[in-house]
């Protein structure tokens, strides 16, 4: 079962789907901005017990539903990978079938994780 599973991963990787010069340079710009965001939270946030705002918004300002403590501000950068990496094997699917798609979600989860990071960004700039 060992082999068989290492002989998809590797299917799945050694693929002219990486070296296509639009998939490789998303996915490797979106790479680049979920570890910045990773990092720039990381150096940011400590641990403390007071709460932090999660969401703001310019007519209502803070609901109560949109504060959390420390640990919940690491939710956007995971959600963040988490839906790149769907984006990328929804991507690698439709790459033979219709290449045009699979452009637009490779395209869709770079765009995903510049606004996932502007959103981390106003956090950290709204509570630190």
């Amino acid at each position: 079962m060992f082999k068989k599973n290492r002989d998809r991963f590797r299917r799945f990787f050694w693929h002219g789907y990486w070296t296509d010069p639009v998939i490789f340079f998303s996915v490797a710009l979106a790479v680049l901005v979920n570890v910045v965001m990773w990092l720039a939270l990381f150096f940011t946030v400590e641990p403390t017990d007071r709460p932090i705002i999660l969401h703001y918004n310019v007519y209502f300002g803070v609901s109560f539903d949109s504060i959390g403590n420390w640990k919940n501000v690491y939710m956007m950068p995971a959600m963040a990978a988490g839906l790149l990496a769907v984006n990328l094997v929804i991507s690698r699917f439709f790459y033979y079938k219709e290449r045009l798609a699979s452009y637009l979600f490779v395209g869709m989860a770079f765009l995903l994780q510049v606004l996932m990071a502007v959103g981390a960004g106003s956090v950290i700039l709204i509570n630190f």
